[in-house]
């Protein structure tokens, strides 16, 4: 008997492990602010630039928002893949 990931694609299964470590990174708990997640962060980044339609120094934002470096190059990280494989910014997240 052959197993999903044996009959799928290669790409098939390497796109839905990048989904999963995204997922898992999005739903990760920001340090210093214990009730927000990676993902409730970058929709406040979203927002503040008009979902991204609008200039903001990002890195500025964040850390005006009192968050740490960390928490900045994640989010910044996570933003940039976004803009370079053409996904269009989510409105809400998960």
């Amino acid at each position: 008997m052959t197993s999903p990931v044996e009959g799928s694609r290669p790409d098939d299964e390497l796109s839905r492990q990048r989904r999963k470590r995204e997922s898992r990174l999005l739903d990760q708990r920001i340090v210093d602010f214990p009730s927000l997640t990676v993902a409730d962060v970058v929709a406040d980044v979203l927002a503040a630039s008009d979902d991204g339609r609008s200039d903001l120094d990002v890195p500025a934002y964040l850390s005006d928002q009192g968050h740490n470096w960390q928490t900045v190059e994640t989010v910044v990280s996570y933003l940039q893949r976004q803009v370079s494989a053409k996904r269009p910014l989510p409105r809400t997240l998960p």
